[in-house]
């Protein structure tokens, strides 16, 4: 065959030495190199290939391989999966227990929903709390045509860190969420030593949201946290209080939590033992725990007589009112954050009241396995 005359096709001519000596280029891998990714890039890179179930060695290799010739080596990962782990790329998600669920939603069929986490770590059953309260924003925004949705928080380090996950996965979800939430404080500060546990401060998690398109407002409430039960009417009804009450009535969703009167990491009980004969009056009336800093007894609310009281928005008594209208309460259940012991006596309590107490349940399986016996 003869050459043509640009050399295209004539190995002997310059061109076409410079055509046979060209590397070939590479199918299916990316056409820059490691060094022109961000740190972000790198860290997707890297936790992509981990969830794949690659050690530190082949996810470096696999870096070497597809990044032209880039020298990553085992050490450099570990740092990196730490990080990632820090800022939340890489979460452990423990499965579901489809089986003590489906029990619970037999025994107890007036529960919306129930959810039961395989798991002996709150921080998993907070998660899932999360993405439930989310889902029952688009519920109340869908059923009920409703652009401004209220949803109030009780106090507590359980609540806090469902509260701080619920922001993040805001952040994240790309859900239909109303036009505007209107969070509310529902207790007032409980611990001095731990203003954080004051559902007021959970305001500032919501703060510079601007990568979804709802507003934030918000109610707070500013009370003592806990008052004489012979003022608590007055207060009530005293000026700059008074209207976080009015506001209540606006109510959507209530997000709980609750604690075992047996857990010596009770805030309620740390309070009610500082002042005199409240323990005494409580552990005599069956106490077995407390859910919006109020008691509660084996077969629901109790309705002890203490010299001292909590200030909360809303009363367990009007609880049943409230999800008869079509309104929901969360509960949000898992072993105490401090010592791991789960919640199952409060728990019981709460699902064997006569009057219905909660419409959603997110629980662990030790707690959940422990009422079912």
């Amino acid at each position: 065959m003869m050459a043509k005359k640009d050399g295209r096709h004539d190995p002997r001519s310059p061109r076409g030495r410079r055509q046979r000596n060209s590397p070939k280029p590479s199918v299916g891998k990316p056409q820059f190199l490691w060094t022109d990714l961000t740190h972000k890039d790198k860290l997707d890179v890297v936790c992509r290939l981990f969830c794949k179930a690659k050690n530190a060695d082949a996810i470096a290799a696999q870096i070497h391989e597809d990044y032209a010739g880039e020298r990553f080596n085992r050490q450099s990962v570990y740092p990196m999966l730490l990080e990632a782990v820090r800022d939340g790329r890489l979460r452990f998600v423990p499965r579901p227990d489809s089986l003590v669920s489906i029990g619970l939603r037999d025994r107890y069929k007036w529960l919306k929903d129930v959810k039961v986490v395989h798991t002996n770590e709150f921080e998993d059953v907070a998660y899932q709390g999360a993405e439930t309260l989310i889902g029952l924003l688009q519920e109340v925004k869908l059923k009920k045509k409703k652009r401004k949705v209220h949803v109030g928080f009780a106090g507590g380090h359980a609540v806090r860190r469902l509260a701080q996950i619920f922001a993040q996965s805001l952040d994240e979800s790309d859900a239909s969420l109303p036009k505007t939430l209107v969070l509310h404080a529902l207790v007032a500060g409980f611990d001095v030593l731990e203003p954080t546990t004051d559902p007021n401060t959970f305001f500032t998690l919501f703060q510079n949201h601007t990568s979804v398109n709802t507003k934030f407002e918000f109610v707070g409430l500013h009370t003592p946290p806990v008052v004489k039960a012979s003022e608590y009417d007055v207060l009530k009804n005293a000026e700059g209080i008074r209207e976080s009450y009015e506001h209540a009535r606006d109510l959507d969703i209530i997000v709980t939590s609750a604690a075992d009167w047996s857990d010596r990491h009770s805030t309620f009980r740390k309070y009610m033992e500082k002042s005199a004969n409240c323990s005494e009056v409580l552990v005599n009336a069956g106490c077995v725990g407390d859910m919006l800093w109020l008691p509660v007894g084996p077969r629901g609310p109790l309705d002890a007589q203490t010299r001292i009281r909590s200030m909360t928005l809303v009363e367990l008594s009007e609880l049943p009112a409230f999800l008869k209208s079509g309104k929901h309460v969360l509960l949000v259940l898992g072993p105490c954050a401090m010592c791991q012991n789960t919640k199952s006596r409060i728990l019981s309590g709460i699902l064997a009241s006569e009057q219905r107490l909660i419409s959603h349940l997110v629980v662990d399986t030790r707690s959940a396995k422990e009422v079912m016996r």
